[in-house]
C-alpha cells in the first residue's frame, strides 16, 4: 500500500507580492501611504515581515511599485484606449459605459489613486497630471482636425476632473447601480455638450 504524501505548496514570490499589494492598497486607500506601516500591511496580508522583505526592499519600494502598476497602469488602461470620436453620441455612451465599469471593478485602486493624487506634492499627482495631459493633447488634436479649432487645455482638463469627481462620488456612495448609471449618463452628457459647442482656444 503506497502512502500518499500531502504537501502544502508554499506560495511563490509573485503570488506573495500580489497579496501584499492588495493588502497595501486596501489600507492606503482609506488611510493614505504615510499612515500605513509595514507591520500593518503584514498583518492585513497575513504574512511575516521576513516574507514582506523578500518581496520588497522597504515600504518605499512597495509604494513605488504601486504607483507604477496600480496607478500608472490603471490610468493608461482607462484613458489611453479610446478610438476617438467625441461627436458621436453612441460612441460616447459606449466609452463611458466601459470606462467607468473598468474603474469600478478596481475601485480600491481608484480610491488609492484619488487619495494620493489629492496632494500636489505627491508622485501620484504627477502621474495623474501626466496621464491627463496626454488625453488633453489627443482631445485638442481631434478638435483641430475635425472642427478647425481647439478649446483651451484648462477647459478640457476641467472635463476630465469633473468625470473623475463623478466616479469618486459613486465609490463613496457604495457603488449603488442606480448611482453608477447616473454617473455614466452625466459623464456622457457632459462630454457631448462640451464637444457639440466647442469654445475657441483661450490664450
Amino acid at each position: 500500500m503506497s502512502e500518499k504524501t500531502v504537501s502544502s505548496k508554499r506560495p511563490g514570490p509573485a503570488q506573495q507580492r500580489r497579496v501584499i499589494e492588495k493588502a497595501a492598497i486596501d489600507l492606503m486607500a482609506s488611510k493614505g501611504t504615510a499612515a500605513v506601516s509595514v507591520s500593518q500591511i503584514c498583518q492585513a496580508a497575513g504574512i511575516s515581515r521576513d516574507t514582506y522583505y523578500r518581496c520588497f526592499e522597504d515600504k518605499e519600494a512597495l509604494i513605488g511599485h504601486l504607483y507604477q502598476h496600480a496607478v500608472n497602469d490603471h490610468i493608461e488602461a482607462v484613458l489611453s484606449g479610446w478610438d476617438v470620436d467625441y461627436s458621436d453620441r453612441a460612441w460616447l455612451h459606449r466609452v463611458f459605459d466601459q470606462t467607468i465599469d473598468a474603474i469600478l471593478q478596481q475601485h480600491k485602486v481608484a480610491q488609492f489613486l484619488y487619495r494620493e493624487a489629492s496632494d500636489p506634492n505627491s508622485t501620484a499627482y504627477e502621474i495623474v497630471q501626466g496621464a491627463y495631459g496626454q488625453v488633453v493633447d489627443r482631445m485638442q488634436r481631434w478638435c483641430q482636425d475635425t472642427q478647425g479649432k481647439k478649446p483651451s487645455r484648462e477647459y478640457l482638463q476641467a472635463l476630465l476632473m469633473a468625470t473623475q469627481w463623478l466616479v469618486q462620488d459613486v465609490i463613496q456612495r457604495g457603488l449603488d447601480p442606480v448611482d453608477v448609471r447616473k454617473a455614466k449618463t452625466a459623464a456622457e452628457q457632459l462630454f457631448y455638450a462640451a464637444f457639440s459647442g466647442l469654445p475657441d482656444e483661450v490664450d
